[in-house]
C-alpha cells in the first residue's frame, strides 16, 4: 500500500538530511512515520514546502519526501502554482491512499479540489473556526490594536491582520471538511465540530504519539523536581494566554515570594521582539516579576522533558487548544497540571483527579490552582501518577500506530467495495 501524507513540515530526519531547518509545529507526526516506514507491506511518502531553491525528492529511512520551495505564505495561501505541484506528486508517486493532516492548509484544499481517484482521510488538528473567535486571548481591545512594531506594519504582520487571515483560512477549513469523506480526530470535541459541518463525513478517532524523547525520559518525582517552580508552553500571540499566567504568577508571588515561571520559545531582545512579546514585557517589568519570569529560548524534545521533569507545576493557559501536544507530554512524565477549560484540553484531564482546571481569563483562579498544588504534596503526587496513568494509555506508542495501520486498510477496503 502507497500512502502519500500532506503535512505543514518538512520531517526533520528529511531537513536533517539535507542541512535545512524545520518547524517544531507537528512534531507529534514524526513518531508514527518512522514506525510505519518499518512495515514492509507500506510505502511512504509526504509532501509539503520548506526552505529549499528548487523542488526536491529526497528518499530517507524508506520514506520519499516530495519538498517545495516556500514557508508559511505558501502553506496557507492558495494558488494554481500548489495545485500544480499537488497534481505533480499524486503522478510521481500514485499514491493508494491520502492522508492530509491538518484543515487549514494549501495543499490540502488542492488536493481535495483535484478530486483524486485515491481516497483520502484527513486528520483534524488545531480549528481555525475556534481558534480565529479567540486569537485575542481575552485582550481588551484598546491594548490588542497596540500589539504591532514598526517592523510588523512593515511586513504586514500586525496581529489584525493575521486575524483576519485565520478568518479568511476558516472558511476554506469548513470547505475543506465538507468534501472529506473520512475524518480523524482526538477529542470529542474535533468530533462534533466535524460533523457539525459534515454529517456525512466517517469519523474515527485516532490518539497520537508523543516524541520519540518522552518515551525514554525519565518521569516526574516530588522529592527532586524544583519546588515553587512553573513550565508552560511557547507562547509569542494573545491566544496562548501567557499575559493572563502573568497575573496568576503576580498573585502567586504574595505567598510565594520565590515563585519561578520558565517560558520556552523565543528569546530575544526587547527591540527584535514583535508587539505582543513587548506587551509580555512590559507588562512583566509593570508587575515586579523581572526576577520571577524567566525566557529560556528554544528547546529540543530532549530539554523540554528535563524542564518538565524538574517543574513543581506545568500550566496550560491557552484560551483555545484543540487538544495540547506540551499537556500531553507534561502528564506522560507526570508534572502536576493545570489547564484552561478550552476546547479539548478539559477531555485530556479530569478535574482533581489527573490534573486542575479553571475558565481561561480567571487569573485568580489560576493562582489559587498553583498555590494549593505549592502547598500540597499528596495533591501533587496523586494527581502526578494519576496523570501518567491517563496518559500512558492515550499514547500507547505500539497501540496507536497499529491502529493507524489498521485504519488505513479499513478505508481502502470501504473504498473498494
Amino acid at each position: 500500500m502507497k500512502v502519500l501524507w500532506i503535512v505543514n513540515m518538512v520531517v526533520p530526519d528529511a531537513a536533517r538530511e539535507l542541512g535545512i531547518r524545520t518547524s517544531f509545529s507537528g512534531s507529534w507526526m514524526v513518531d508514527p512515520l518512522r514506525m510505519l516506514s518499518k512495515d514492509e507491506t507500506l510505502e511512504m511518502a509526504t509532501m509539503t514546502y520548506g526552505q529549499v531553491s528548487q523542488r526536491t525528492i529526497i528518499t530517507v529511512d524508506r520514506v520519499k519526501h516530495y519538498i517545495f520551495p516556500g514557508g508559511g505564505k505558501q502553506l496557507l495561501l492558495c494558488s494554481k502554482k500548489t495545485d500544480e505541484n499537488c497534481r505533480f506528486v499524486l503522478e510521481d508517486f500514485q499514491p493508494d491512499l491520502i492522508h492530509i493532516y491538518g484543515t487549514e492548509y494549501s495543499m490540502g484544499h488542492s488536493i481535495l479540489k483535484l478530486q483524486p481517484k485515491q481516497p483520502v482521510v484527513l486528520t483534524v488538528q488545531g480549528i481555525l473556526s475556534y481558534i480565529c473567535k479567540e486569537y485575542r486571548g481575552g485582550l481588551p481591545g484598546h491594548i490588542y490594536h497596540t500589539l504591532v512594531t514598526p517592523k510588523q506594519l512593515l511586513r504586514l504582520k500586525m496581529p489584525l491582520l493575521t486575524e483576519l487571515l485565520f478568518k479568511k483560512n476558516a472558511k476554506r477549513e469548513q470547505e475543506v471538511i465538507r468534501q472529506a469523506q473520512y475524518i480523524t480526530g482526538r477529542t470529542d470535541h474535533d468530533k462534533a465540530f466535524v460533523l457539525s459541518v459534515n454529517p456525512r463525513a466517517t469519523y474515527f478517532r485516532l490518539n497520537y504519539n508523543l516524541r520519540e524523547e518522552f518515551y525514554q525520559a525519565e518521569k516526574w518525582q516530588y522529592d527532586t523536581c524544583e519546588k515553587y517552580t512553573i513550565f508552560t508552553g511557547a507562547a509569542t500571540y494573545p491566544l496562548k494566554g501567557l499575559h493572563t499566567l502573568l497575573d496568576a504568577v503576580a498573585m502567586v508571588k504574595k505567598r510565594y515570594p520565590q515563585v519561578k515561571l520558565l517560558v520556552p520559545g523565543n528569546n530575544v531582545s526587547y527591540q527584535k521582539s514583535n508587539g505582543y512579546e513587548r506587551y509580555l514585557h512590559r507588562k512583566i517589568r509593570a508587575l515586579g516579576l523581572e526576577k520571577n519570569v524567566e525566557f529560556i529560548g528554544r528547546k529540543s524534545a530532549q530539554e523540554m522533558a528535563e524542564c518538565l521533569k524538574n517543574a513543581n507545576v506545568y500550566v496550560l493557559p491557552s484560551a483555545y487548544d484543540t487538544d495540547s501536544l506540551s499537556l500531553c507530554e507534561a502528564q506522560y512524565l507526570g508534572t502536576p497540571c493545570v489547564a484552561s477549560m478550552r476546547g479539548g484540553s478539559g477531555e485530556l484531564i479530569q478535574d482533581q483527579f489527573s490534573g486542575l482546571c479553571y475558565h481561561y481569563t480567571d487569573s485568580a483562579l489560576l493562582a489559587e490552582k498553583i498555590c494549593r498544588l505549592f502547598g500540597n504534596e499528596s495533591l501533587c503526587r496523586m494527581l502526578s501518577a494519576n496523570g501518567i496513568q491517563q496518559a500512558a494509555q492515550r499514547h500507547d506508542r505500539m497501540e496507536n500506530v497499529a491502529q493507524q495501520r489498521r485504519l488505513y486498510t479499513d478505508i481502502l477496503d470501504r473504498h473498494n467495495k
